[in-house]
């Protein structure tokens, strides 16, 4: 005999709860070592409910509990899960997802550029709804030294391969704000690093500003980078730290996939 549709939903009910449950306890783990009272109250649960859960996450091994802080946090299984699901993903569908994110949060165009050789092509171009915008197109050759995309990069670059690449384009002086020497430069490289993301602040074009994050690789360097560009007056100095901050935020999903991803863009993607 079927189960009436009411009785159905009344079944899966239940069911379909404790996966709620299990999500917003795991979004409370995900920020960092918790203990019981902070992660039932982020979840929204009883102390004594969320103890029960999280007594059955850490005996499958989702969770661990250290014996001294009695904080929770999240299990070596948990971390084995996470490297099966990014090792099945293909990397620019991933940046593809990353970038059209961003477009929702900001809404200005974002950029995807790839070092290819000593040139920095970009890859890929999502553009904002804004009726006036300001940006490069997919195959263009960017700056290194007066780009967001390249100056992100180039952060992430020891010294001597920073003066190669200087060496083979020059510093043109494009804008009466582009960074001309070598010393200008790295001292703006070296806030670049501190910070997390590098900015074209009207270097490149007159009228036009940037923010950019790296992508590093395992061994911290980039080779790819992600970018914010609109109008200066849209993308005024007092917002750049939050427009760099979601930068830093998908550069670091595309991070934890690098290792994983059966291939990044390659040169001809770009053409």
């Amino acid at each position: 005999m079927e189960d009436e549709p009411g009785v159905t939903l009344r079944r899966e009910r239940g069911g379909l709860q404790g996966i709620d449950r299990l999500v917003r306890i795991f979004e409370a783990v995900a920020a960092g070592p918790a203990p019981l009272s902070k992660i039932a109250s982020e979840s929204g649960l009883s102390d004594a409910t969320t103890l029960r859960y999280l007594g059955s996450l850490v005996s499958h091994g989702l969770l661990e509990r250290d014996p001294d802080s009695r904080l929770y946090r999240m299990g070596m299984r948990m971390f084995l899960l996470g490297r099966s699901a990014i090792g099945g993903r293909d990397f620019m569908a991933v940046a593809t997802s990353a970038m059209a994110q961003l477009v929702d949060q900001i809404d200005e165009t974002v950029n995807f550029g790839a070092r290819v050789g000593v040139d920095l092509v970009i890859v890929r171009v999502l553009e904002s709804s804004q009726p006036i915008r300001m940006g490069a197109a997919v195959g263009d050759k960017d700056r290194w030294h007066s780009s967001g995309l390249g100056k992100a990069i180039l952060s992430t670059l020891p010294a001597e391969e920073i003066g190669t690449l200087l060496t083979e384009h020059g510093m043109a002086e494009l804008t009466p704000r582009t960074l001309i020497t070598p010393e200008d430069l790295l001292r703006d490289l070296a806030r670049a690093r501190t910070r997390g993301f590098a900015t074209d602040d009207e270097e490149s074009v007159e009228g036009l500003r940037c923010a950019a994050a790296p992508i590093r690789d395992a061994r911290g360097t980039a080779r790819y980078a992600l970018s914010v560009s609109a109008p200066a007056y849209r993308l005024p100095h007092s917002r750049l730290l939050e427009v760099g901050e979601a930068l830093r935020a998908q550069a670091e999903v595309l991070e934890a996939l690098l290792d994983h991803a059966p291939a990044g863009p390659r040169a001809d993607a770009a053409r």
